[in-house]
């Protein structure tokens, strides 16, 4: 999935159709300069408004994300490839939301372990750092550091 050519594709399209990017934005509920960042393959359009999009350029999802059109002889694989691309990138959001959950409940005890006594601190403290290092072993694939807090 190529940014830059999903945005030329959406211009191209668009220009085909004969509508500006102003009218195709109010059609979308965007303004003009969201359909411009997306042409310029600055942004993707949000997920709820690739339905929309794909039905006012005539194209249809598989066509937009693979930014080009499909004959339907290489539907199938374009879907495909599609797919496995698309569950990798949201493998790779995932871990980094995962992490800034992570971060996010770590910072949390520290704050309520200041709030309440000295001593929750330190065990606190032992506690962030271990979490902090099983999910970097995790978040770097070190099979190393896994085996050792497996250990643990």
């Amino acid at each position: 999935m190529n940014q830059k050519c999903i945005g030329e594709f959406i211009a191209k399209n668009r220009k085909e159709k004969g509508i500006t990017q102003e009218q195709l934005g109010n059609k979308l509920g965007v303004t003009n300069k969201t359909v411009s960042r997306w042409e310029n393959g600055n942004y993707m359009p949000d997920i709820s408004t690739i339905p929309n999009l794909c039905k006012e350029l005539e194209i249809d999802v598989n066509e937009f994300l693979s930014a080009k059109r499909i004959g339907l002889e290489n539907y199938r694989s374009y879907a495909e490839e599609n797919l496995i691309i698309s569950l990798a990138e949201i493998n790779k959001v995932r871990k980094k939301v995962k992490l800034a959950n992570i971060m996010g409940n770590l910072a949390i005890g520290l704050m309520i372990s200041l709030t309440f006594s000295p001593e929750g601190m330190r065990k606190t403290i032992v506690l962030i750092v271990a979490i902090l290092m099983i999910s970097l072993s995790f978040i770097i694939n070190n099979e190393n550091l896994k085996k050792f807090f497996k250990k643990i």
